[in-house]
């Protein structure tokens, strides 16, 4: 039988084959994007790569993360409400090096360690925001 997890995204198991899966949209579903080990190691290694290939500015990397995450630009108003939350989340970091670092050691894939902690720990919120949006997961 399939992981609990991806039962949640109604993915069949292997014992009938199915022509096209059920496409829904749960709060189970964002539960676990938001906190699954799995998908925050996913949200950190995007937001490491954010940096790394997104390019100079925030508003570079949030929109090359955005279009990697749902294949289009963000909207403006998207933009703003990505760029907030990135700003409210360095300066959490800033303030709270613990927080960053929990945050980056879920999972098993190595830390970048050439990247400031508090922005990754911030790009990480961002990426799992970006993960959790509907056109990124659910394809209608």
């Amino acid at each position: 039988s399939p992981h609990p997890a991806m039962t949640a995204f109604d993915a069949p198991n292997r014992e009938f084959c199915t022509v096209q899966r059920e496409s829904t949209n749960t709060p189970l579903q964002a539960l676990i994007l938001l906190n699954d080990p799995q998908f925050v190691e996913a949200a950190r290694v995007l937001a490491e790569r954010m940096q790394k290939k997104g390019g100079k500015t925030p508003e570079e990397k949030i929109t090359y993360a955005f279009r990697l995450a749902t294949g289009r630009h963000p909207k403006i108003k998207e933009l703003e409400v990505l760029e907030k939350l990135y700003q409210e989340q360095q300066d959490h970091f800033n303030d709270q090096a613990q927080k960053a670092q929990e945050l980056l050691t879920v999972g098993e894939y190595p830390i970048d360690n050439t990247l400031n902690p508090a922005q990754t720990a911030a790009y990480t919120v961002l990426a799992s925001t970006m993960l959790n949006h509907d056109e990124a997961y659910t394809k209608r």
